[in-house]
């Protein structure tokens, strides 16, 4: 096993101090790549909204990233899976709700990234309706369906600001900050899957409520600091990157090197279709505050249907 430090055979109290240290650990770990990447990416003159969406996003995805391999590896698929779609649907709920609140413009600079999540959606649907175990070519595919999405949103660099000043910028800490990533990783997955075993909780579930949420709140946290800020294109940009990271790249990874039980939450890829295809309409239409109950009214409405089935 990679940092195998944690047993899954402890009292649950130690359980749950395990998970907040190593939620700790994955914060803090998280905060020190953002702000490397953040200078990395000032200093190769990469437009803001690149910035969000590739930099800065894998900031903020990457102790999800950590989590969501590890328990892949570990064969732990459930995990994995409802990690990944739990981070993906908390983002983007807070982030279409709380939209339309501070940006009434509209913005189909972001059209490719909603049409290409949606695509992704649907590509993970067909493919949990045709197999049971995921082949490991599938995560190819996912792979580039990320590089289409790179290689598409390429622009020119914008113009130097001779006023600005660079910030410390250390290879070394984002060594450190990656190799905390690991080990808190490791923990939290370990873990979980003892708390899902403990309370006879599904894997899926605990991943999707415990890792999933807590993962989610880097993207939330970057996001009310980018509103906080003004800088609209970055704000959006980290979004709609983390989420591509998420639903296309990492999705690949996983399934290249271990397990993704696609069918142990299937109800959470038809709910991100459809928060994609709400962010689609979003980016053609000019935003009014009344907007903000769409993603809330839908995701409540779909709830019920689902519980009532």
């Amino acid at each position: 096993m990679i940092f195998s430090i944690i047993v899954i055979t402890v009292p649950v109290p130690l359980e749950l101090i395990g998970i907040i240290l190593a939620l700790i650990s994955l914060y803090l770990g998280g905060d020190s790549f953002l702000d490397n990447a953040r200078e990395f990416g000032n200093r190769r003159r990469i437009s803001p909204k690149s910035i969000g969406a590739y930099l800065l996003s894998l900031g903020a995805v990457i102790d999800e990233f950590s989590v969501i391999f590890v328990a892949s590896f570990h064969r732990y698929g459930e995990i994995s899976f409802g990690t990944l779609q739990g981070s993906n649907i908390i983002t983007l709920v807070i982030f279409l709700a709380v939209l339309p609140l501070v940006f009434s413009n509209s913005y189909r600079k972001f059209l490719r990234d909603g049409i290409i999540l949606l695509v992704a959606s649907a590509i993970l649907e067909i493919i949990s309706l045709l197999f049971e175990v995921v082949p490991w070519y599938i995560g190819i595919i996912m792979a580039l369906l990320f590089l289409v999405y790179m290689y598409t949103g390429r622009g020119k660099a914008p113009p130097i600001e001779e006023e600005y000043v660079h910030m410390e910028y250390s290879p070394i800490s984002m060594l450190v900050a990656l190799i905390i990533l690991g080990l808190a990783s490791e923990a939290i997955v370990n873990y979980t899957n003892g708390i899902s075993i403990d309370f006879n909780v599904s894997p899926f579930i605990s991943g999707f409520i415990v890792t999933g949420v807590a993962g989610s709140l880097p993207e939330i946290i970057m996001f009310y600091l980018g509103i906080k800020k003004k800088e609209q294109d970055i704000t959006l940009g980290i979004v709609a990157g983390s989420t591509m990271y998420k639903a296309t790249l990492i999705m690949g990874i996983t399934m290249l090197f271990g397990i993704v039980d696609l069918r142990a939450g299937e109800w959470s890829i038809y709910l991100m279709i459809l928060l994609s295809f709400i962010f689609l309409i979003f980016t053609l239409i000019k935003m009014r505050k009344a907007m903000l109950a769409i993603p809330v009214v839908a995701t409540a409405i779909f709830a019920i249907l689902y519980l009532l089935a």
